[in-house]
């Protein structure tokens, strides 16, 4: 097999330009429904059906699988034009649907059983486990346990899961491994009662004596490394490329797009806004324009790092080249920053509008919620992205578990 030819940013962009232009289509629909995903605790059938037949969901999915061919970086984008009409339901277009480039560093038998039903495969991610017993036996591993935050999971075909195998007397019997099941392999416990991000339906999933072939199974270190067993070199870099430095990444484009999308509520509503105590005519407050001024700067600002982030992590994958662990560090400090900003100029924005932006259905108090929510993920975590980088900037070595 040949390798991937490189492409530039305007060959890239004009390859997800008719995706994004799809996403777009359909945001209208998505804000109108917005209220009712987040009280229904799960994206509906409708938008997931809405999903799948603009064909949202195929980033990173296999070509010969349906997949739609777009280079690596369209999730950023997808994730910003959803999240300003519905949070959630671009965390399951971006966060879930990029688990397709997990599947596909699985041998290329378990790919086959993936896609075997169809090409609207929906992967989930059940990233906590509690509990958890991995025995190995012939041909595999019998897996019960329980695993938290699988979003999405109402709707997912499949779930990766986690596990450290061990004999039936409790000794270490191997590394720590993933694990795909698929959905009739476990059984969904209804516990995301939450305060942001609740269209997302994160609730846990529990298995008992389910087996895992083989070809299911792969240790962590694998999974995590260079060239694991499904990423072939016609393939898309992202399956076979360390995935140092593009963790996490997934995120990003629900995390600004929620906060442009709140920045355009509050923009809309203080537009229009007359003072409660008075027929004072808010917009017209020069300290109203300046906390909107200072609010879009922090979001703009956290847009450009993070585009710049995408663009040199896709040139490093299309040059088959890996990030060193210092540029890793670094680009976990920029995103971790990136976030922050965001979520400094929601919340300056939902504190300038008084009692009215307590309620839930506020559109800027409900943003500021998703926004909180997303930036809880430890991939974007501020102290774990800041203190590596302090560390190292300072002669000491970085904790290995914060890097």
């Amino acid at each position: 097999m040949t390798a991937q030819p490189s492409i530039s940013d305007g060959e890239a962009a004009r390859r997800w330009a008719p995706v994004i232009e799809r996403a777009k289509k359909i945001a209208a629909d998505l804000a109108g429904r917005a209220v009712a995903t987040e009280a229904a605790r799960q994206v509906p059938s409708e938008t997931m059906q809405l999903l799948y037949r603009e064909a949202l969901l195929r980033h990173f999915q296999p070509v010969r699988h349906g997949g739609d061919g777009s280079p690596w970086g369209i999730q950023f984008d997808i994730g910003r034009v959803l999240a300003q009409s519905c949070p959630s339901t671009a965390w399951i277009a971006t966060v879930v649907a990029a688990n397709n480039c997990y599947a596909c560093r699985f041998p290329d038998a378990a790919q086959e059983e993936i896609y075997d039903g169809g090409h609207d495969v929906l992967v989930a991610n059940a990233s906590v486990q509690q509990g958890v017993r991995l025995t190995p036996e012939h041909g595999g591993y019998r897996v019960s346990g329980r695993w938290k935050f699988a979003s999405g999971i109402d709707h997912a075909h499949w779930v990766l899961v986690s596990g450290t195998p061990s004999d039936r007397d409790g000794a270490p019997a191997g590394p720590p491994m993933f694990l795909l099941l698929p959905a009739r392999d476990h059984t969904i416990e209804d516990t995301w009662f939450v305060s942001g991000m609740r269209g997302t339906g994160s609730k846990d999933i529990a298995a008992t004596e389910a087996f895992v072939p083989a070809g299911r199974a792969m240790p962590m270190a694998t999974f995590w490394g260079p060239g694991p067993p499904g990423g072939h070199t016609d393939d898309p870099f992202i399956w076979r490329k360390p995935l140092a430095g593009y963790f996490g990444t997934s995120l990003l484009g629900p995390i600004v797009g929620i906060a442009e999308g709140g920045l355009k509520a509050y923009t809309e509503i203080t537009g229009v806004r007359v003072g409660a105590m008075s027929s004072d005519t808010v917009a017209e407050q020069p300290t109203v324009q300046l906390r909107l001024a200072e609010s879009a700067a922090e979001i703009d600002t956290a847009r450009r790092v993070v585009r710049a982030q995408i663009h040199r992590l896709r040139g490093y994958g299309e040059r088959d080249e890996a990030p060193d662990a210092d540029t890793v560090r670094a680009m976990t400090r920029d995103r971790a920053f990136a976030v922050r900003l965001c979520q400094n100029g929601l919340e300056r924005l939902a504190s300038t509008m008084g009692a009215m932006g307590l309620f839930d259905g506020n559109p800027v108090h409900r943003h500021l919620r998703d926004l909180n929510a997303a930036a809880a993920q430890i991939a974007v975590n501020y102290d774990r992205g800041m203190i590596p980088f302090g560390q190292k900037a300072l002669g000491i070595e970085p904790t290995p578990s914060m890097i």
